[in-house]
């Protein structure tokens, strides 16, 4: 072994001048490169990691923010590492997973839209000690979320606005989904239009699902009622006893809404 490494030493030491007053018979140049291992996490080249992060923190379904529910409670962790490992496992949290609003307790329900929020705020601020701190380059969160999911169960109407008024907040949310119940108390129409509000005061949801359930498994698909331009009064139409989950406006035009699959889990 000594021998080797001496001779590895003198070929290294050799001149390119050198070598080119040689023979070609006798000169033999080899360049020797030194491999670094890979000694940590972010020495992995970034398609590993991103693999290793969606591994962790990718879940089928939605993801409840309850730590029993999670099913990535033990990864969290990690989040805290540094800034890098920080910003790119938030990417793939927040930005592939779809997030189900927590509804039982019912007071839960803001609870994550208003942690995430409230951690970062556009510009400055002052925290306690005096120090100005960008919390810009604190907290990714809400900028990164981008799916999201409000389930009918427990949310009563003033909670959906309630619920509403925070995702402004979010300014790269690109799906949402929106299932309410058809009872009485929950009027379809005032629930249309805060829908249509929100979606004229956020344009970036390029997405917007609104489902009436009807039953434990399946909903009516309205979400022609908040992309509608001009909007419409929609109502329930019951006069042809044959034909089922019919709307008429009040220009008197019909639309029939599609049934879709939307099984109430456990989770809500």
């Amino acid at each position: 072994m000594d021998l080797l490494a001496h001779s590895l030493d003198a070929v290294g030491n050799l001149s390119l001048e050198a070598a080119k007053g040689t023979s070609s018979k006798d000169a033999v140049i080899l360049q020797v490169e030194e491999v670094q291992p890979a000694h940590g996490f972010l020495d992995l080249p970034r398609e590993i990691r991103d693999h290793i992060l969606c591994l962790m923190f990718l879940i089928e379904g939605n993801l409840c923010p309850n730590r029993e529910r999670a099913g990535i409670s033990e990864y969290l962790g990690l989040l805290r590492t540094n800034h890098q490992v920080y910003s790119e496992a938030v990417e793939i949290l927040y930005g592939r997973n779809t997030f189900q609003i927590q509804s039982a307790p019912a007071e839960e329900a803001p609870s994550l839209l208003n942690l995430l929020c409230s951690q970062r705020r556009a510009g400055f601020r002052q925290s306690p000690t005096g120090v100005i701190v960008d919390y810009n380059k604190v907290c990714l969160a809400r900028h990164t979320l981008r799916r999201l999911y409000i389930p009918s169960h427990n949310i009563a109407f003033e909670r959906l606005k309630h619920l509403f008024s925070l995702l402004k907040h979010f300014p790269n949310l690109e799906d949402l989904r929106v299932v309410y119940l058809g009872v009485s108390w929950m009027k379809d129409m005032d629930v249309a239009f805060y829908c249509r509000l929100l979606r004229d005061r956020c344009p970036w949801i390029r997405n917007f699902v609104l489902l009436r359930r009807i039953s434990y498994t399946e909903a009516e698909d309205i979400s022609w009622m908040v992309g509608d331009k001009p909007y419409s009064n929609w109502s329930i139409d019951t006069s042809d006893k044959s034909l089922k989950h019919m709307w008429r406006n009040q220009n008197g035009v019909l639309r029939q809404a599609a049934v879709v699959k939307a099984p109430q889990n456990l989770l809500e």
